[in-house]
């Protein structure tokens, strides 16, 4: 559905592709006019701010490109409506899935970094780890070196058994989650920071939108025990984005609850966590994602629990680190610079 939000957003990147400099510096002049599906109508149509299919990693920053599309493959995490014949990211310049990427995954395996971007949103946080289910090493030259992740991309975590969905596959129709970061608060112990994000979204309550009552079904009871955040599952979680929320509160107190076996094959372990803090990133500007956000707020018991934030607050602590000043002027022009 667009909105007055998402109209401003598709201009402000066609003028980005029709500017030669920008063009070329952020796009490496990947040409619009890059095919979507068309799901009311069923057909295939051509757009202007959807990169072509051959050049749609061009949508992401360009010193992650290789990075993301490496974890992405390593882990076996499904790209946003990817094709059956591709792996790639999607071209649409709009995309929640490409915004979060640009934002985060460039300090993935910098400590420090994460750990300066938590504190600043939750104070309490004094360490972080690295990421529950990530390897942690990869295969470099034919060698095993060390990959430090302390910010898991789609996580998701025995989905099956804990939620009773029919798939735990990253990014691919279960609950999972845009972002986690594994932490330690000074007073609660280890925490768990699930990141849910969103860009130009925006949703109705058609009857058609609202979540099949059998997918409903199975979180009902989960909702409904004493020990939830979600008091009790109410109508107004069978439509996106509280559907969204809702499920993300429940996958983690299932993990606190049940501190599942996560990780690889050879290196399994327990997450053990004893509270978590969800965090939602959205622009300012998108009036209707916050008009749903305080509306799920306003359905769960501890409030605290659930931060909003915009994406230039969550990356301020960056300005510090002389590393990440080309990101911060990437993500100044592309999305924060209006």
């Amino acid at each position: 559905m667009a909105t007055k939000f998402s109209e401003q957003e598709r201009k402000h990147h066609l003028v980005l592709l029709n500017n030669p400099q920008s063009h070329a510096e952020l796009f490496d002049n990947a040409e619009g006019g890059g095919c979507w599906w068309n799901r009311d109508e069923q057909k295939w149509e051509h757009y202007p701010h959807i990169l072509k299919h051959e050049s749609s990693v061009c949508n992401l920053y360009a010193p992650i490109r290789k990075m993301a599309l490496y974890y992405f493959e390593r882990h076996d995490i499904a790209w946003w409506r990817q094709d059956s014949d591709r792996y790639f990211p999607t071209g649409n310049l709009l995309s929640s899935q490409n915004h979060c990427l640009n934002h985060l995954i460039a300090i993935q395996q910098d400590k420090k970094a994460v750990l300066a971007v938590i504190q600043a949103i939750c104070p309490t946080i004094v360490d972080i780890y690295t990421s529950p289910i990530d390897s942690d090493v990869e295969i470099k030259d034919g060698k095993l070196q060390d990959f430090n992740s302390y910010i898991t991309f789609e996580f998701t975590c025995n989905n099956q058994n804990l939620l009773h969905e029919s798939g735990d596959k990253r990014g691919k129709k279960c609950t999972s989650v845009d972002a986690l970061v594994y932490a330690k608060d000074k007073n609660k112990g280890n925490v768990l920071i699930p990141i849910e994000w969103k860009y130009t979204e925006s949703y109705t309550k058609e009857p058609d939108k609202r979540a099949k009552a059998k997918s409903a079904e199975r979180y009902v009871k989960l909702a409904n025990l004493n020990s939830s955040n979600l008091k009790e599952w109410i109508l107004d979680y069978e439509w996106d984005p509280l559907y969204e929320f809702a499920r993300q509160e429940l996958l983690m107190e299932r993990i606190i609850a049940k501190k599942p076996l996560c990780g690889f094959s050879f290196k399994k372990k327990l997450l053990e966590a004893n509270d978590f803090i969800h965090i939602i990133v959205r622009p300012d500007e998108n009036a209707e994602i916050r008009e749903d956000i305080a509306a799920f707020k306003n359905t769960i018991v501890d409030k605290s629990k659930f931060i909003e934030v915009n994406p230039q607050t969550l990356l301020a602590p960056l300005k510090k680190f002389n590393e990440y000043s080309d990101l911060l002027t990437y993500l100044q022009t592309r999305y924060w610079k209006k």
